[in-house]
């Protein structure tokens, strides 16, 4: 680390100079016409691996799948990949494309893992400080593969993935594109939840060298859970791939015409020394539980009809517990459920055995039998 310090000056003074890349003499550049595609991983690093997926070869068909969808119908777009094929291509060599290419934006698609099978869903990472231990162990696992190239000391400056001081630097620096990377962020999460059916665990910003190395606005797409056995089912399968490449196409699209239209700009933001991207910190939400799946449902599904807010909570033993409404007292969710009984709106089978649960972030903290207030 002793070396890391005036490499970030460096990155700093670059990047400060490095705004021609979206404008020319003077003028914003209003067109988004070059985007990286950056599967993870490759060749000699396989990344996660679930009883029988990679990593590497999930993120390579995903890529591969979007480049296609926006070469059909961006056509005034050029994609450029990191790599196209099963090949170990370093961190600083997939930055050094993007920046050498002049690019617009920046995609890196993995998948992620965890040591519990029980989390799932897709989170979108933007470039900054990390918020909880979760997300430095993200960050932490898709640095890791820094330690496969063969000079990664002299090439990082001595920064080790491994190491929880060495993300304190890296903590310190805002993308200077933060406000574009998280609109690109945001519609990518919103996608991936309404066209490929996945959990959305929101956006989230930690310390990626690969995106701390990039000069124009980036993300970073974590698909979902190979360490969740139903997960790395849905993942493994082609239609899915194909779900999420479609994903992160009209995210991709929705945001390109934002921007053109003048709604967006690449140029620099002028942020305030020390902003950065706020995560809402978590309340007590009441849900009401209704049943499980072996499988993921959509949330529109006709089983759901006259549900609100349907929403799918965690997977325990293969499968997909679900509940709706959302409230922030115990007496609204009750009242609800209640009047759901009364005007017989939801099947009945729905309502038997229901249960109120609370909710604090992802974890519930408490549960209640509901027809206990059918008694009354």
């Amino acid at each position: 680390m002793k070396r890391l310090i005036p490499c970030f000056l460096i990155y700093i003074i670059i990047s400060i100079f490095f705004v021609p890349v979206f404008a020319q003499n003077g003028q914003l550049n209003h067109k988004i016409d070059k985007i990286v595609l950056d599967p993870g991983h490759g060749g000699n690093d396989p990344g996660a691996s679930g009883k029988t997926a990679k990593e590497k070869n999930i993120t390579l068909s995903i890529a591969l799948m979007a480049g296609e969808l926006i070469e059909q119908y961006l056509t005034d777009v050029t994609v450029i990949y990191t790599r196209k094929d099963d090949r170990f291509v370093e961190l600083h060599k997939r930055a050094q494309v993007a920046n050498e290419s002049g690019a617009d934006l920046f995609i890196s698609i993995h998948c992620n893992s965890n040591v519990s099978s029980r989390p799932f869903g897709s989170e979108t990472y933007v470039m900054g400080l990390h918020k909880t231990d979760e997300n430095l162990e993200v960050a932490k696992t898709e640095n890791a593969a820094i330690l496969m190239e063969a000079n990664y000391q002299q090439e990082y400056e001595g920064f080790n993935p491994n190491f929880d001081e060495d993300y304190i630097m890296l903590s310190m620096f805002q993308s200077a594109h933060i406000e574009q990377s998280l609109e690109l962020a945001l519609a990518t999460q919103e996608k991936l939840k309404v066209v490929s059916n996945l959990y959305d665990r929101g956006v989230r910003q930690a310390g990626f060298v690969v995106l701390y190395l990039t000069t124009m606005p980036g993300i970073l797409v974590e698909t979902g859970f190979l360490s969740n056995p139903a997960e790395e089912k849905f993942l493994l399968n082609t239609k899915n791939q194909r779900k999420i490449a479609q994903a992160i196409y009209q995210a991709i699209h929705d945001f390109k015409i934002n921007y053109e239209e003048g709604f967006l700009t690449l140029a620099t933001p002028e942020i305030p020394p020390g902003t950065e991207y706020q995560e809402k910190i978590a309340e007590p939400i009441f849900r009401i539980g209704f049943g499980s799946f072996a499988e993921p449902q959509p949330i529109d599904h006709r089983l759901f009809k006259g549900m609100t807010d349907v929403y799918c909570y965690y997977q325990d033993d293969n499968k997909y517990h679900y509940a709706f409404g959302k409230f922030s007292a115990l007496e609204d969710a009750v009242k609800y459920f209640l009047y759901c009984v009364e005007e017989r709106k939801i099947k009945r089978k729905f309502l038997k055995n229901a249960v109120i649960f609370e909710f604090e972030e992802e974890k519930i903290i408490s549960a209640l039998k509901a027809k206990r207030y059918l008694e009354k």
